[in-house]
């Protein structure tokens, strides 16, 4: 999954931290979420890295124990801790697995577990690949506690093999996929929740299945609706969609949902349907212009190397105007849309 590297983690302003080393960092919102909805006396945290969600748990844990098996993350992490005075966390540098750091862990007495794992940066994502061993880490640590959670790619393919009892939530930051943590046992509050930080809208898995109208066509709506990523794949549209008065299309096999009032939700990206033509350049210019548009953000399935040259081929068509449009396009029609509020 891409980890979002331009993103700051938690003090980034007092640690001046290059993106290099912060990479694969925790983000400040999804750590201060975490470490909020975590928040007790004592926890461990394994896979520290170099602190983006340790010194979230510095906050609000009495005291932290971390653990990180890369020195030279390691290294960089004591000295965050230094730099920031920060004295309720310990810092151990081993294998979580290892039977020294099980015997250190069971004397630091944790109330909660929780784990950042490591995973391959490309390729297909499985429960077997994922480093430190999810299912030996759950049988030796949920001898100590029950309350652990796992944050895990969200785009594993055989997560609900794993036998134990647990919650996916799925964490949206600023309308894109971040983050899956797993919460098992007592932590566990729903099956499936996902929540849009840093506004944290959330929604949960419902009991009642909720059904959603397939539209048939685009006209007569008003509104279009991007759906946020992390709802797709948390397979909650349709709760969102039980809110309000929202029906489904498919636009080039991307599923949009449409209205024909206005809705609001951090899920959603709102546009107000402007014009339905043809998909045939000469509609779209001739529709364009009648709009006075300025600028085409296009919104249909092309490579990015030839984006600009696509879109330029649009633009240079264009006669005077001021306004931003986006195209999304189908098979046989055009939709020219602007986003709002």
């Amino acid at each position: 999954m891409s980890r979002a590297p331009k993103q700051p983690i938690i003090y980034q302003e007092k640690l001046n931290l290059s993106p290099e080393i912060i990479r694969f960092a925790t983000p400040k919102e999804p750590a201060i979420y975490r470490a909020e909805k975590l928040k007790c006396n004592s926890l461990v945290e394994i896979g520290a890295g170099i602190g983006g969600q340790t010194l979230a748990f510095a906050k609000t844990c009495k005291k932290v124990l971390a653990i990180e098996i890369n020195k030279k993350d390691a290294e960089i992490l004591k000295e965050n801790l230094e730099k920031l005075k920060i004295k309720n966390v310990e810092l151990i540098v081993g294998d979580a697995l290892s039977k020294e750091v099980i015997t250190k862990v069971e004397k630091f007495k944790p109330e909660i577990i929780f784990c950042d794992t490591a995973r391959k940066p490309e390729g297909e994502r499985l429960i077997k690949d994922i480093e430190p061993d999810i299912k030996k880490l759950l049988k030796e640590y949920s001898k100590i506690t029950k309350k652990i959670a796992i944050e895990i790619p969200p785009f594993t393919k055989d997560i609900d093999s794993l036998k134990e009892e647990f919650e996916k939530e799925f964490i949206s930051l600023d309308k894109k996929l971040n983050r899956l943590t797993l919460y098992f046992n007592e932590l566990k509050e729903v099956e499936t929740s996902v929540i849009s930080l840093p506004k944290k809208e959330k929604i949960t898995s419902e009991k009642i299945e909720t059904k959603v109208n397939e539209a048939n066509s685009i006209l007569n709506f008003s509104y279009l609706y991007e759906i946020d990523p992390a709802l797709t794949l948390a397979k909650l549209e349709n709760e969102l969609a039980s809110s309000f008065e929202l029906e489904k299309i498919k636009i080039e096999n991307k599923e949009y949902f449409l209205s024909k009032k206005p809705y609001s939700s951090e899920f959603l990206s709102k546009y107000k349907i402007l014009a339905v033509c043809e998909n045939k350049f000469e509609e779209i210019i001739k529709n364009l212009n009648l709009l006075k548009s300025k600028k085409v953000i296009l919104k249909f399935n092309i490579s990015p190397e030839n984006y600009w040259k696509e879109r330029k081929k649009y633009e240079e068509k264009l006669l005077t105007g001021e306004l931003e449009t986006y195209l999304f396009t189908n098979k046989n029609q055009a939709i020219i849309a602007k986003k709002v509020q």
